[in-house]
């Protein structure tokens, strides 16, 4: 029987059928083509403004104002968000600013930069050779930046003067409790204190902006005044002025005479 001859078309088929075999796809090669353009687009996002700082927002700040905030943790409006070290700028700021307690630095993908601080409380105020101190939670002095009567916090005086140097804590034990304390207390009644007086002997003394005069226990400040707005609002609004004692039992007195009315505490 006579056999057809393949066409030479079929033979070509043929041929390349047996020679070339089904290629796989080269994963390794793709890979690194797009880990490449990958680093191109990234390098092109770093140099464009879209990578850059557009807005600047502090939080937190009642005391340090908001462009020394800024100009100490040296960002800028334009520069890449890239370059900011968000740990190191918490680090300065904590380091410039004794008023500050902590920091955190947050940056978006839009470019906004939000610096959150949270500021130590001043506790009072101190007045020493013609000179004004603030003095903060942990005992640190400041230069008072403002006059007595817009700091709205207490004048603390002493018996015995401490040493005040802006920027170092205070060594006086009595005086570090003091505004350690003071933080514990409702905002309402230490708006209430004119001045707390430090005595080396006796009860401390504490002069309240509508004249009365509460004496305490050294060092057990928060706690007696944790007390004292209960047993004020007790004597009535229209009370006249007197000692109010808050000791080991809690009574009042009228200025320059004895104990004119005992009650527990």
């Amino acid at each position: 029987m006579h056999e057809t001859q393949p066409t030479a078309m079929e033979s070509f088929s043929a041929k390349n059928q047996t020679e070339d075999p089904k290629r796989r796809p080269n994963w390794k090669a793709l890979f690194f083509v797009v880990l490449f353009f990958g680093f191109v687009l990234l390098a092109l996002f770093l140099q464009s403004p879209l990578s850059a700082v557009s807005g600047i927002d502090v939080k937190g700040n009642l005391q340090v104002r908001y462009e020394d905030v800024v100009r100490t943790a040296g960002i800028e409006t334009g520069m890449s968000f890239w370059r900011i070290d968000k740990g190191e700028v918490a680090e300065q700021l904590v380091a410039t600013y004794p008023l500050i307690q902590s920091a955190d630095v947050q940056v978006s993908w839009a470019g906004n930069v939000v610096i959150a601080v949270v500021e130590k409380s001043v506790s009072g105020m101190m007045y020493q050779q013609g000179k004004l101190y603030s003095l903060l939670q942990d005992g640190t002095v400041l230069e008072a930046g403002e006059k007595l009567e817009a700091a709205h916090v207490p004048l603390i005086s002493m018996d015995k003067a401490a040493i005040l140097e802006p920027g170092k804590k205070v060594e006086s034990v009595e005086l570090v409790e003091l505004v350690k304390q003071m933080p514990e207390i409702e905002r309402k009644v230490l708006d209430g204190i004119s001045e707390i007086r430090i005595t080396s002997e006796g009860p401390w003394k504490v002069y309240m902006r509508d004249k009365f005069e509460v004496r305490i226990p050294p060092r057990q400040f928060a706690d007696k005044f944790k007390s004292y707005e209960k047993y004020r609002n007790a004597l009535g609004d229209n009370a006249t002025p007197v000692i109010i004692n808050l000791l080991e039992s809690s009574y009042t007195e009228p200025f320059g005479k004895g104990p004119e009315k005992k009650g527990g505490e």
